[in-house]
């Protein structure tokens, strides 16, 4: 069997089981679906105008309008790029080497780059829909101002297809390199370097910081075009993808056409690479991580040194109020967070750059002695740090009860109850979230020199925002279970993640709306002054946020607790 048709054989019967899945859900979930695609047909509108309001202003700026739509146009898939190659190695990572499906699966009469052919196109998929989807209302934004007609669309869609393959490919490369060759040593040295290279950073950044707010308009858009030039690099795929755009928008169909073709060409050899490397290295990759056994390399430890770690660990339940068993699993939570490079990775990348964000919010050039851009700065700080907490809790703390797997009838018959363990879940996750998240919070107040009355009013609304949606993400992810599915992208990838987005996303909004009812006042271009902080409505919108914190994580974590207590849960074993 060739290469072609092994793949093409997975590929067939994969695909079978999707639509399978899909008619499944379809008929047992018509509400369901029916509000998913509205929240997508909505979403897609919004983005669609606010995009094309956005674009237009930006082209009618003089002289530099269009320069900066067309910087925009290559940062934007320049980070599309980075995000694709991300989350496909993520994913592909799971299906390649953590499914239990490839135990069999390679011991199948199938040669090793059909699988990881198949995988790299599986993560393609799973990871590439999202992306699509966000940047179709772009691209119809972007044919919008440039005027253009149904060929643009027909000329870029093709493109950004080809950078969906190449990230794709890359990832896997990345990949089956880190499993293959990557020893424990080399994070130390990879660590030092990052911080190292984060230091010669900073003189650069913050000079060009001062130089954005001295108000010489020139130097202040120089300073920004130099700082993105690496986002047009020639060799990049991205950039080629971004002068596609550029070419089909002024109507040089031709030129749209050739590095169409480019693309493609690319995207083909590709795929070529990674069947040859896949022929090379993915079985001893793949060995490599089978025959690691866990402690193998450790030596023997006595009776006697676990006295001081059993004291510790009898301190540490008083501390926290628990028993035994309680802390026992608290324990293993965490234990099974830190073996994870996936999560603990990605979480510290997501909290270090809002971190930096937070300490640099006075840098960002705006009049923040106006009233006006005083509090448009710190609600929508306060946005973003709901919306990365929504993300994590979506992409992390949701798939949690399903990734315990068959596993769960072991929980089911520990001292600790099911609805126990969804109780000690929330206690640690919702804890550890909400006190770096009011740490985030706080320093952006400081950094903007907020009154402490204020920074005590964002700190309390962060603080419940974090426990109702790592409640929602929770809840929901006890409710509708997926105990087949090991992926946790996958997992998320469902109805029930999907809907935990939107309802995150509601939630934040109207939490959102409640916290600015006490500053609408200050949102006027003509205020001078900030007004005086009224706390009579402050302690009303507080209250009605923690409303909506019932509404949208207590009442489901309610049914999800009445739901585990029923034995008749497990049946979805």
């Amino acid at each position: 069997m060739t290469t072609a048709s092994a793949t093409w054989l997975l590929a067939r019967t994969h695909g079978r089981m999707l639509r399978h899945k899909l008619r499944h859900g379809m008929r047992e979930n018509k509400l369901l679906s029916l509000t998913v695609g509205t929240f997508l047909g909505l979403y897609s509108l919004a983005a669609y105008l606010l995009v094309g309001r956005g674009l237009e202003f930006m082209v009618k700026l003089p002289l530099i309008g269009p320069l900066l739509t067309e910087r925009l146009v290559f940062l934007l898939f320049f980070f599309f790029l980075v995000m694709l190659v991300i989350s496909n190695a993520t994913i592909t990572g799971m299906s390649l080497f953590r499914r239990k499906d490839m135990e069999w699966q390679i011991a199948l009469p199938l040669p090793p780059r059909s699988l990881v052919l198949w995988k790299t196109l599986e993560g393609m998929l799973l990871a590439s829909w999202g992306l699509l989807m966000l940047s179709t209302p772009i691209l119809l934004a972007l044919a919008q101002t440039y005027k253009a007609d149904l060929r643009f669309m027909l000329a870029v869609l093709p493109a950004l297809l080809a950078l969906v393959t190449i990230a794709a490919n890359v990832s896997t490369w990345l990949l089956i390199a880190l499993v293959r060759w990557a020893r424990r040593w080399m994070w130390k040295p990879v660590a030092a370097g990052a911080v190292l290279l984060l230091i010669q950073t900073l003189p650069v950044w913050n000079a060009g910081v001062e130089t954005l707010n001295t108000g010489d308009m020139g130097a202040s858009l120089n300073q920004i075009l130099r700082h993105t030039e690496i986002c047009m690099h020639p060799l990049l795929p991205s950039s080629w993808v971004a002068e596609t755009i550029q070419a089909a928008g002024r109507g040089t169909f031709e030129r749209a056409v050739f590095l169409n073709l480019v693309l493609l060409a690319n995207a083909a050899m590709c795929i070529l690479i990674t069947s040859k490397i896949a022929s090379a290295f993915y079985y001893p990759a793949w060995n490599r991580i089978m025959s690691a056994a866990p402690g193998g390399s450790r030596k023997p430890r006595s009776a006697e040194p676990q006295v001081a770690p059993e004291r510790k660990g009898r301190w540490r339940r008083r501390i926290l109020a628990l028993d035994r068993a309680s802390y026992a699993l608290l324990l293993k939570e965490v234990r099974t967070f830190l073996r994870e490079p996936v999560q603990w990775g990605q979480t510290a990348i997501i909290f270090s750059l809002l971190l930096l964000y937070s300490m640099n919010l006075r840098k960002l050039g705006y009049d923040l002695q106006s009233p006006f851009w005083i509090t448009v700065v710190s609600h929508l700080n306060l946005l973003v740090c709901c919306l990365a907490l929504s993300t994590l809790t979506t992409r992390f703390i949701y798939p949690q009860f399903s990734l315990e797997g068959q596993r769960l009838w072991i929980l089911g018959l520990s001292p600790l109850p099911l609805h126990r363990v969804l109780a000690l879940k929330l206690r640690l996750s919702a804890s550890v979230l909400a006190l770096i998240m009011v740490t985030l919070v706080v320093v952006s107040g400081v950094s903007l020199a907020l009154p402490w009355q204020r920074i005590l009013f964002f700190s309390a609304s962060i603080l419940m925002l974090s426990y109702g949606l790592t409640s929602l993400a929770l809840s929901l992810g006890a409710l509708v279970p997926n105990f087949k599915e090991a992926n946790p992208a996958r997992i998320v990838s469902g109805f029930g993640g999907t809907v935990c987005l939107i309802a995150s996303f509601v939630y934040i909004v109207c939490g959102m709306v409640l916290l600015l009812i006490p500053s609408w006042q200050n949102l006027s271009q003509t205020a001078v002054v900030m007004a005086v902080s009224n706390g009579r409505m402050e302690l009303m919108a507080l209250g009605g946020l923690a409303v909506l914190t019932v509404v949208f994580g207590g009442i489901p974590y309610f049914f999800a607790k009445r739901q585990t207590k029923n034995l008749e849960y497990l049946r979805h074993l």
